[in-house]
């Protein structure tokens, strides 16, 4: 009996999987599907299904469909993984022949693009392109003192950081996919090592 329910539920699951795949859903006004709602949320589907069946997430299902209000997605607000930090950490240094060394680049993006480029970044996150072997730590920041400019931020050990050959052509690939939503030539790099660091 029970082998026979294991191959129910694995055909069901396979079943409902392809389904799920293979389906053109239709667009209903104010409702996303798993997967889109899993791209606003920047998580996998399998974590909107999690939330789902946590009764975190409301969700209606249509056959074998299931469908999330838009309006609740947006005010979704995912619990902080792990512990919380009780102490905020020491000032270190790092030894001098495994320091830490950093590109930033200071580029404008083009005023009608900003919310391009917004969705752009959430692909790259998805499909973790663009990671800059080697790093330690890669920001994208957005300035609040000049709107329109952002940061790229990379970080390296002198141990492991690539050699420039490498780190321009990892460089140019963010060029190219950014290509249309930043205006490189008023670009600034500026090269640093960390003096101390947390």
């Amino acid at each position: 009996m029970v082998t026979y329910y294991l191959y129910q539920k694995k055909v069901y699951d396979k079943y409902s999987t392809s389904m799920r795949e293979s389906l053109d859903l239709p667009n209903i006004p104010e409702y996303v599907s798993i997967k889109d709602a899993a791209k606003l949320l920047g998580v996998s589907d399998k974590r909107v299904y999690a939330y789902i069946e946590e009764g975190r997430l409301p969700a209606v299902r249509a056959a074998h469909v299931i469908m999330i209000p838009l309006e609740e997605v947006n005010r979704f607000k995912p619990k902080i993984t792990g512990r919380p930090r009780k102490n905020t950490p020491m000032w270190r240094t790092s030894p001098d022949d495994n320091m830490l060394l950093t590109i930033s680049i200071f580029v404008n993006l083009w005023a009608d693009r900003q919310e391009r480029f917004k969705q752009t970044l959430d692909e790259i996150k998805q499909s973790g392109e663009h990671i800059f072997p080697g790093t330690v730590a890669r920001y994208i920041l957005r300035s609040q003192t000049h709107p329109g400019r952002v940061e790229i931020l990379l970080i390296w050990r002198s141990t492991a950081i690539p050699d420039e050959k490498a780190r321009e052509q990892a460089l140019d690939e963010v060029r190219q996919a950014l290509a249309d939503m930043v205006d490189w030539s008023s670009a600034r790099y500026d090269t640093g090592e960390v003096l101390i660091h947390t």
